[in-house]
């Protein structure tokens, strides 16, 4: 099967007037956001933005897509399909009370903007749990923020996207706009991202965003098949275990992706974490999680590997937790473990 590698080596010399732009190439930009480089206001051009990536030197072991991107690069340097793209407004912030990345791209009459997933530092991992008990996150509200900013008065065609917390990120932030801005607004691509919460999910403003909507996830997905959202379009993938979320390994044929059906398990933990959470007190999974990081007595924003079953062990460890809630947050974990292992 084909990946988005492929795609990249064929079409990179079609423009867009010959190949309009379509979800690979929002892929694309979702995986290159990722890139650890520093922030930067004001526009550059793709190959300024190339070089930035190239000259880059990737921390082992830091972040789970960024080693990739620079393969990518080599493929669609000097490409005509690309080197109109410009890129602008990238951030790119970690502290102790975020991990939030976006950026926005220009092509022709087409504005995307691109919000990035989560990185391997603590932080990044607490404010994913805090999708369970909070709206707007701290980080959602950057998001919020970061798309009013970057939506102009001239704008006519805009995509919002982004891959794992960042597909959560696009669908949030347009629920926010207001009519004049939201009306820009063509599509909002999330890829393999969480939904929300029932309150959320039931809102109008989350129906209303839904119109433009496209859920895009793995036949094993266990990132975007948690929680409250709207209709999948399920895909191959030829990775196995924690790969399996990574877009970079999704099944494509030439400008679509190879459609599948959910799996069982993937089924099983978005029951799990829609329907199911709602014996579990909002209030105490705000306390569970908030005391169980502190506990953990890492630097907040650490930059350490820490897996599903490192999870799970953690949280056994700590003591004078609620007990519902702690069952619930280990069946869980344990079942996105299920996932990943069966398809090692």
């Amino acid at each position: 099967m084909y990946t988005i590698y492929d795609y990249l080596k064929y079409y990179k010399d079609y423009d867009i007037n010959e190949v309009p732009w379509n979800d690979m190439d929002n892929l694309l930009l979702s995986t290159i956001v990722y890139i650890p480089i520093k922030g930067f206001m004001g526009t550059i051009s793709f190959n300024e933005m190339c070089n930035k990536i190239m000259k880059f030197k990737v921390p082992d072991k830091t972040e789970y897509l960024a080693p990739k991107i620079k393969s990518l690069i080599e493929i669609i340097n000097n490409s005509k399909r690309y080197n109109k793209l410009k890129f602008r407004n990238f951030e790119n912030t970690i502290d102790n009370n975020t991990q939030f990345g976006a950026m926005t791209c220009i092509i022709d009459k087409i504005k995307i903007i691109v919000f990035k997933g989560t990185d391997r530092s603590i932080v990044g991992w607490l404010e994913n749990f805090r999708l369970m008990y909070e709206y707007p996150t701290y980080t959602q509200s950057l998001a919020i923020k970061y798309l009013k900013n970057n939506i102009g008065l001239f704008d006519k065609n805009v995509y919002v996207t982004g891959h794992s917390k960042g597909g959560n990120m696009a669908m949030a932030s347009v629920m926010e706009l207001g009519d004049f801005k939201f009306n820009k607004v063509k599509r909002v691509i999330n890829f393999d991202g969480p939904g929300f919460r029932k309150e959320e999910y039931d809102s109008p403003k989350y129906k209303k965003m839904s119109m433009k909507l496209t859920n895009i996830i793995p036949s094993n997905s266990y990132i975007g098949s948690l929680m409250f959202n709207n209709e999948y379009k399920v895909i191959k993938t030829i990775a196995h275990g924690i790969n399996i979320h990574y877009p970079i390994y999704w099944a494509t044929y030439g400008t679509e992706f190879i459609q599948d059906e959910l799996s069982k398990l993937s089924q099983e933990l978005h029951i799990r974490t829609s329907i199911n959470i709602e014996n579990i007190d909002s209030n105490s999974f705000r306390e569970y999680f908030e005391n169980a990081f502190k506990i953990l007595n890492y630097k907040i924003t650490s930059n350490i590997s820490i897996s599903i079953s490192d999870m799970i062990n953690i949280f056994k460890t700590i003591k004078g937790m609620d007990k519902k809630t702690t069952e619930y947050v280990n069946s869980v974990l344990k079942s996105m473990l299920k996932i990943t292992n069966k398809n090692k």
